[in-house]
């Protein structure tokens, strides 16, 4: 069965191909209609000479368009990182969306978005016939109708987690209550014009979590890139307080089922590249900087330049990127294991508040390619298992893997992990004293 993935990213839109993992990709437009091009291109691009039996949909979430009557773009694609409604989110209720959405308040919601729109420039949403995500034109792209992904539409700021409907009074705020179609996971959402069946799969950092293999609760994903997510599925939904003032949303899972829980950092990949920029190293230097692994570094770092997004989120910033030191080989170790302590931070935390054994970590993005690294996230596991997806495409295999599952009805397999192999002495020091002096510090 050959099956494609369309993955369509802050940075890069890519469609793979299944069961050969053939990629294309391009920079991902900023106008709608440009984006809708692109993604017929890849896909034809990957069928020509094939028979291909399913098409899944992946994208980042927090990001669309308004659309007229014609169904034609009224602006840009306004992304996650426009935030034009900052003053606007100061209007809602941090502790109340939370308890209806599952969502941290953040400029970045869609809802924010549109009452934004219809403060400023009330004609335009006037105008506005349906607001369309990125995912969604991709569908339509392919099939000539709009539908939305449960995991997308809980993104917006609008959706009742427990009863995965609209919630009226969000939508009121807003202003705008002309969306796509809610369909739930696991289903094909349309069929394009030569009759395959085309599956919306879900938010990328969650595609991306299931293609990892992790689908149960026990199994944490870290999707690491420019920014880092944990992901921790639960058996269902916790919509606690608690979990908000750590800084965690709370969301239904990929697979419809399950509920997960998602914390974020910010200065990740990113923080790391602008040190390495600052210090005028490149990255094979810091490959060679963090082999081989031993102790953890004696430097302490609280590595959160523009303040902590979860656990105990804070707006302090307590590291310098641009800071001149003595030794940058030994900076970037101790920056490195403190994004790694980070990582187990943000892990502990969510299991801990959903009462789950956490077990085994699955790692996937850009920074898996860096061995020292990946070792020393291991070690900092507080002796858990933990294993890398060394893939330039997850999400995209993923999203093509769960449309294969869905048409065929075969369960699909997760993508082949490698585990990290650490002695058990080596975890334990990891585990002791450095463990301890990082948490005690940075909580």
């Amino acid at each position: 069965m050959i099956a494609l993935g369309v993955d369509i990213g802050t940075t890069n839109l890519k469609v793979c191909r299944v069961p050969d993992g053939s990629v294309r990709s391009v920079r991902t437009p900023d106008d709608a209609e440009a984006l809708q091009h692109a993604v017929r291109r890849l896909v034809a691009e990957l069928s020509e000479g094939q028979r291909v039996d399913a098409i899944g949909i992946t994208a980042m979430a927090e990001t669309g368009v308004p659309l007229d009557r014609e169904l034609r773009p009224l602006t840009k694609l306004i992304t996650w990182r426009d935030q034009p409604g900052v003053e606007q989110a100061r209007q809602l209720d941090p502790a109340d969306l939370y308890a209806r959405t599952g969502l941290r308040l953040s400029a970045k919601l869609p809802v924010v978005t549109w009452r934004w729109l219809k403060e400023t420039q009330p004609a335009l949403l006037a105008r506005t016939r349906l607001w369309a995500g990125v995912p969604d034109l991709a569908l339509a792209a392919l099939t000539g109708s709009y539908a939305m992904h449960l995991t997308h539409a809980q993104r917006l700021g609008v959706l009742d987690l427990q009863s995965r409907q609209w919630d009226q009074e969000l939508l009121e705020y807003g202003g705008l209550d002309r969306l796509p179609a809610v369909v739930e996971p696991m289903a094909v959402a349309g069929t394009t014009p030569a009759g395959v069946p085309v599956v919306l799969c879900g938010h990328d950092h969650l595609v991306g979590a299931w293609a990892a293999g992790v689908r149960e609760p026990g199994q944490v994903a870290d999707s690491l890139g420019t920014a880092e997510a944990i992901i921790t599925p639960s058996s269902g939904l916790v919509l606690s307080d608690v979990l908000r003032q750590q800084g965690i949303s709370m969301s239904w899972y990929v697979d419809g089922r399950h509920g997960c829980a998602v914390s974020g950092n910010g200065a990740a990949g990113g923080l790391v590249e602008q040190r390495l920029a600052s210090l005028d190293r490149d990255y094979t230097w810091l490959n060679a900087a963090l082999e081989p692994v031993g102790m953890p570094s004696d430097q302490f770092i609280a590595p959160y330049p523009q303040g902590r997004q979860a656990p105990a989120p804070s707006d302090e910033s307590t590291y310098d990127v641009t800071r001149p030191v003595s030794d940058p080989a030994e900076e970037m170790r101790a920056l490195v294991d403190a994004l790694s302590f980070h990582a187990r931070w943000m892990a502990e935390e969510q299991a801990r508040l959903l009462g789950i054994d956490w077990q085994h970590t699955v790692a996937f993005g850009g920074p898996v390619r860096l061995g020292g690294w990946m070792t020393r996230k291991a070690l900092a596991s507080g002796g858990r298992s933990f294993a890398v997806l060394e893939s330039s495409a997850t999400a995209a295999q993923g999203a093509a893997s769960m449309a294969a599952e869905v048409v065929s009805g075969v369960p699909a397999e997760p993508l082949q992990a490698r585990r990290i192999e650490v002695r058990p002495q080596d975890a334990e020091t990891w585990d002791g004293a450095f463990w301890h002096r990082f948490h005690k510090v940075v909580s």
